[in-house]
């Protein structure tokens, strides 16, 4: 299969198989600790926006004439742009059958035109997009270390760039008494200037993050814990997360 023949599309129906499918791949593929129950997706499959609310999306990708055939699912994303912030990408899933296929890129590439879209309908700009991944615990086995890289390799073809020297702590979702996961955050530069992302700016975002979706303010644990006094982080090249000898800072 080449890449010009994948199709991606809004899942409009949570009901849909290959919607159906799309929640069995993402609980296969996340760890339960790091993601939120399915029936929370599901819910905003199909709803419209609410006036000044997030713009949900699930995207779907399938090779072309597959699109309604569960079993030819090649991954999907989930997020939203947020007004008056920016885009967030939440989730992304590739088919353990699909993947080094182009399948990550083509979603990513869809997921920045959908954002690029609300912002226009918005009135607004796309400051940026910006996700999470999880880097596997030190010490990386030989084979975490290969998937993290390539990750990290998808995330730089992309255009994303990684926060350097912030680990972002997020809720462990499994067990809301253990310790929070230490999260690396990656921007995608939109309608800014990389120039424009400034230690300053860089603390906004990641604090906006925390605002926006986690709901956590400066004062709380995890906000104070991800930036702490004296954190300057900095957008550099993707693969320097991906470095086997890195030391993370926050």
């Amino acid at each position: 299969m080449r890449l010009e023949q994948l199709v991606c599309w809004e899942a409009v129906d949570a009901a849909d198989p290959v919607t159906r499918a799309a929640g069995q791949l993402y609980e296969r593929t996340l760890d339960p600790d790091e993601r939120i129950p399915w029936a929370s997706i599901e819910r905003s499959v199909g709803r419209p926006v609410a006036t000044g609310g997030w713009h949900k999306h699930l995207l779907l990708a399938a090779p072309a004439g597959h699109e309604d055939d569960p079993g030819w699912l090649a991954g999907y994303t989930y997020g939203a742009f947020i007004p008056g912030y920016g885009g967030y990408l939440c989730y992304v899933g590739v088919a353990p059958w699909a993947r080094r296929l182009g399948v990550g890129t083509k979603l990513f590439d869809e997921f920045f035109r959908t954002m690029r879209a609300d912002a226009r309908a918005a009135g607004g700009r796309l400051p940026f997009v910006v996700w999470e991944s999880h880097r596997p615990d030190e010490p990386m086995a030989a084979a975490e270390r290969k998937l993290w890289a390539a990750r990290v390799g998808l995330f730089g073809r992309v255009g994303g760039r990684w926060v350097e020297g912030v680990d972002f702590l997020s809720p462990n979702f499994a067990d809301g008494r253990a310790d929070p996961v230490p999260l690396q955050l990656f921007v995608k530069p939109v309608d800014l200037p990389l120039a424009a992302f400034t230690p300053g700016r860089l603390r906004r975002v990641v604090g906006g993050l925390h605002e926006q979706v986690y709901r956590n303010r400066p004062g709380d644990a995890l906000y104070d814990g991800t930036l702490p006094p004296g954190c300057r982080p900095r957008l550099v090249p993707a693969r320097r997360a991906g470095e086997a000898d890195l030391v993370t800072s926050g």
